[in-house]
């Protein structure tokens, strides 16, 4: 039979080893630099106006575009969305990336909205009143992982897991 062997004699690989399995029973430092990382990618999509695939949000109505403060862009009329509640938290094994704010829903998969109790919803835009029986909001995808991001997370696994490694000092090769 041939191959290889690797015979691993040295307490500073064992103890590298050691640090490798203790990450796996408890990936909490990898998963705060995914969450740091997607959670700026999240932030940037704000700023871009486009998805994780990298395509456009759908446009404004322009009555409503021109409404909107000056500089304001699609879904930052009050950064409440984009600015402040963009967060990750981490429990046990899992990662979570996303927001609090209720409307956040409805602009990540776009809803039909309908009145709940009248026979229209009334509302005003570009100075005239509207009475409608439903109004489409386009989704409008802001959360997501995109293939940028899955490289900066395959980098992020290769740098964690090499500083817990510290180095390959100590192993031999041998027959």
């Amino acid at each position: 039979m041939t191959g290889v062997l690797i015979e691993v004699d040295d307490a500073v690989v064992i103890d590298a080893l050691g640090r490798l399995a203790a990450a796996g029973a408890d990936p909490r430092g990898f998963l705060t630099n995914v969450g740091e990382i997607l959670v700026a990618s999240t932030k940037e999509r704000f700023r871009t106006e486009k998805d994780p695939e990298g395509q456009p949000w759908a446009p404004l109505n322009p009555l409503y575009a021109a409404g909107k403060p000056a500089g304001k862009k699609i879904l930052e009329a009050s950064g409440q969305l984009s600015h402040e509640s963009i967060v990750y938290q981490i429990a046990d094994t899992q990662l979570e990336v996303g927001t609090n704010r209720p409307h956040a829903r409805v602009h990540q998969f776009g809803a039909i909205i309908v009145p709940k109790s009248a026979a229209a919803l009334v509302f005003e835009m570009g100075g005239e009143t509207f009475r409608v029986k439903s109004v489409t909001v386009p989704a409008r995808r802001f959360l997501g992982i995109s293939a940028e991001d899955r490289e900066r997370i395959v980098e992020a696994a290769d740098d964690f897991f090499a500083d817990l490694a510290g180095g390959s000092g100590g192993v031999t090769t041998g027959k």
